[in-house]
């Protein structure tokens, strides 16, 4: 059986020294310091580094001193003054200057914490100055999340309504090119209902961007394309057509939400078609999300959220590495869900979980609601729908997929909306 030595820094009590004065430069509320010898892959001794680290550890500062050189203009990639050999640069007693290096990591769930930042500054104010920047930045970046006016929203919403009702009244509904599949479908389209539940804009106006899937054909398969019957927006009409779309892709998908355009379908009680059996079981949870108070609305329904989402519904970063997107996030993130129906969740996720199941495909991965923005890669920022097992989940994932759970199972129903404001839509629903 071999012995462990027990190795030290040679320069420990040198490094030590030279970092107390950044130690006490970064000795500030919230953010606690503390020598450490850390392993190095450069050499046999470990070496004395200042950690400066978040009362939940999730990031760390560290700084050391190493012997380094000053760099010609133009030859750092990152703006370094100085560089380093690391062969030699740990140990003190080679040439070059003295200067201090500085590493930023973060915890990002994986074995190795990810590297956000490194660079070496010649004296120990600059680098406790760098410290106290990182230290601060989720405070800098912090904001107060903002919900809509209540009047501005009713205003809105009674525009709707009015547009609504109106094209019920009159539904200026087109059939274009349409395959004998259809048929069956077709003949028991409702015009009025489809004209009344379509998306609108802002002014009560359809959305003339919004293509809605109403029943597909052939084989189904959710992220490859298929025929759909559906409904677009052409001048003042709706149009019924045929078109090839993926399933998985489409916000307004309605093929599971047959009483908004089927007469077939017209008697769904409104248990099934809002969960809830009376509107005024809905009224507290719309009105903690529409005055801002998220969290309270999951709570009271029974959702989770993970850490990172829990940072963002209070305005504050919820990685250092992306702490300049918060206030980008977190306004996406209220504004999308500003008609969220938190207690619709739970039915949302088994029913695209058993429509998976019966396809014979996976469900370990999470349903994308909507994507935060702010991000040009491949892997954008979203919040999705998971669970765990005895209740829903929200949480922030990066995904490159355009997948989503269409808004009519997660939001409030447009007419349960109406009836909430006191509003009789003419509908033929039970409620």
């Amino acid at each position: 059986m071999s012995t462990m030595l027990t190795v030290k820094d040679p320069h420990e009590t040198w490094r030590t020294e030279l970092l107390t004065p950044v130690a006490l430069q970064c000795g500030s509320p919230g953010l606690s310091t503390s020598f450490e010898d850390v392993p190095s892959q450069w050499r046999d001794a470990p070496i004395r580094t200042l950690r400066c680290t978040d009362a939940d550890g999730s990031w760390a500062v560290l700084v050391t001193v190493v012997r380094g050189f000053r760099q010609q203009a133009g030859d750092s990639l990152v703006g370094n003054e100085f560089g380093r050999d690391p062969h030699t640069a740990y140990d003190l007693d080679s040439p070059g200057d003295l200067v201090f290096e500085l590493q930023v990591t973060e915890d990002d769930g994986s074995d190795e914490p990810e590297l956000l930042a490194f660079r070496l500054f010649g004296d120990p104010q600059a680098v406790g100055a760098e410290v106290l920047r990182w230290a601060g930045k989720k405070a800098a970046y912090s904001v107060s999340p903002s919900v809509e006016r209540a009047g501005t929203r009713q205003r809105r919403a009674r525009r709707q309504f009015d547009h609504r009702q109106a094209s019920a009244a009159s539904p200026p509904v087109r059939v274009g090119v349409v395959s004998d599949e259809a048929a069956a479908d077709l003949g028991a389209l409702d015009a009025s209902a489809l004209c009344w539940h379509f998306p609108r804009g802002n002014t009560g106006a359809y959305l003339r961007s919004a293509v809605v899937a109403l029943a597909g054909y052939g084989e189904q398969r959710p992220h490859l394309r298929s025929r759909w019957l559906t409904a677009r927006v052409e001048g003042e009409e709706l149009v019924i057509g045929i078109d090839d779309l993926i399933p998985a892709n489409q916000r307004h998908r309605w093929d599971n939400a047959r009483w908004l355009w089927d007469r077939r379908a017209a008697n769904t009680p409104a248990g099934l078609r809002w969960q809830v059996d009376r509107v005024e079981q809905a009224a507290p949870a719309v009105a903690a999300v529409r005055r801002g108070a998220l969290p309270e609305a999951l709570t009271n329904a029974g959702v989770e959220t993970d850490p990172e989402l829990d940072a963002l519904l209070t305005g504050v970063p919820s990685r250092l590495s992306d702490a300049e997107l918060t206030p980008t996030w977190v306004a996406n993130l209220y504004r999308g869900l500003a008609d969220l129906a938190p207690w619709r969740l739970d039915a949302a996720y088994r029913g695209w979980r058993d429509a998976r199941q019966a396809q014979g495909l996976p469900v370990q991965d999470s349903v994308v609601l909507f994507g935060l923005g702010g991000v040009g890669a491949a892997r954008k920022p979203k919040l999705a729908l998971d669970h765990t097992g005895d209740a829903p989940l929200l949480r922030l994932i990066h995904t490159g997929s355009n997948a989503v759970l269409p808004y009519v199972h997660w939001t409030v129903p447009t007419d349960l909306d109406a009836h909430l404001h006191g509003w009789q839509p003419s509908l033929p629903y039970p409620h």
